[in-house]
């Protein structure tokens, strides 16, 4: 008897040119990683006698599926999920950057930037005043409130800091290499899960705002590598591989 209880690491990889792996991530902890392998078929039943017995069956397609869930937000994830490529943003100085007018109180603004410091609003050569003028509702999001109200051009100058921009769809989904390094807890054996060509949906759902943990719930499905058809070690679709006694 073999019961199993699995745990492990879930990596993913970019393929080469050639179909193979180059450097893999590891996707942080997972609470889930489920197979959905499914086939097809066309049944035959017999018409000589009369009972319409089934005479036959044909295979069709084979599909295999994946579902797993991520605890762990991190740009790599974020960027796989969404498809969206990420772009460095350095960090520099803005002047004179002129704020939608008029203003009134309590309207926010959000100035150009994320991650701002330093800010200086000027009403044409006349400084406001912080904390009585305005107020710096998020450094983070550049979002500032009025607290008077400012009729004349109101300019900025700040600082912003160093970002990384991931804009939604902004790639076409990658295929990429799926490895599972997996221990039997039931026994401390190994297991070695493969899947060579596997494209991941974005999330149907994602809650963003929780009173739980949150985690990136994603699905996807592998495609037959048909380099590989042929190999009796590697296979189509994936593998699973243990150390033999």
């Amino acid at each position: 008897m073999s019961l199993f209880s699995f745990q492990g690491k879930i990596w993913t990889a970019a393929r080469s040119a050639a179909g193979m792996p180059l450097a893999f991530t590891w996707l942080g902890n997972a609470p889930q990683l489920q197979l959905q392998i499914n086939t097809t078929s066309t049944d035959k039943n017999e018409s000589f006698s009369g009972n319409r017995l089934q005479i036959g069956r044909l295979a069709g397609a084979k599909t295999v599926n994946v579902n797993m869930t991520l605890d762990e937000w991190t740009r790599h994830n974020i960027a796989m999920a969404f498809y969206a490529k990420q772009v460095s943003v350095a960090g520099a100085t803005v002047t004179g950057e002129e704020l939608p007018m008029p203003l009134a109180v309590g309207d926010v603004i959000r100035l150009g930037q994320r991650f701002v410091s330093s800010l200086v609003l000027d009403n044409d050569g006349t400084p406001l005043v912080l904390n009585t003028d305005y107020r710096i509702e998020s450094e983070a999001a550049g979002l500032v409130e009025f607290l008077t109200a400012q009729a004349a051009q109101i300019d900025a100058d700040y600082s912003y800091g160093n970002a990384v921009s991931m804009a939604m769809f902004s790639e076409q989904p990658k295929e990429r290499w799926l490895l599972f390094d997996g221990i039997n807890t039931e026994n401390g054996e190994r297991t070695v899960f493969e899947l060579y060509r596997t494209i991941f949906n974005p999330p149907g759902d994602l809650n963003m705002i929780t009173d739980e943990y949150g985690n990136l719930p994603l699905s996807g499905s592998a495609l037959v590598d048909v380099a590989k058809l042929t190999d009796s070690v590697l296979g189509g679709f994936g593998r699973f591989v243990e150390e033999a006694a």
